[in-house]
């Protein structure tokens, strides 16, 4: 019997997508039908980067522009090419 993640791997729900963090660029599998933020914890593990929480991240696009982590990754039309940048939320702390 097929485990269920092998089976969602030979269909076509998900894309590899590189996610660059600090600069460090990582490999990330992302579901297609899931939302944005969820590829966020998974890129912060896969470049060792875990002394924030996911929820201080924001994702931006190769121009800069901040991506709604509520949309469905598959609304956004990554190809296997696309570069996402994650970065810390500007303001998030303070003296």
């Amino acid at each position: 019997m097929a485990k269920k993640d092998e089976k969602d791997k030979a269909g076509k729900n998900e894309i590899e997508l590189t996610v660059v963090v600090n600069g460090n660029p990582v490999q990330v599998t992302a579901n297609l039908n899931a939302p944005l933020h969820t590829i966020i914890p998974e890129a912060l593990k896969n470049s060792g980067n875990i002394g924030q929480s996911p929820d201080g991240w924001e994702l931006k696009d190769a121009g800069g522009t901040l991506l709604d982590g509520n949309k469905k990754i598959g609304e956004f039309g990554f190809t296997k090419d696309t570069k996402l940048f994650l970065s810390l939320k500007a303001g998030g702390g303070g003296a």
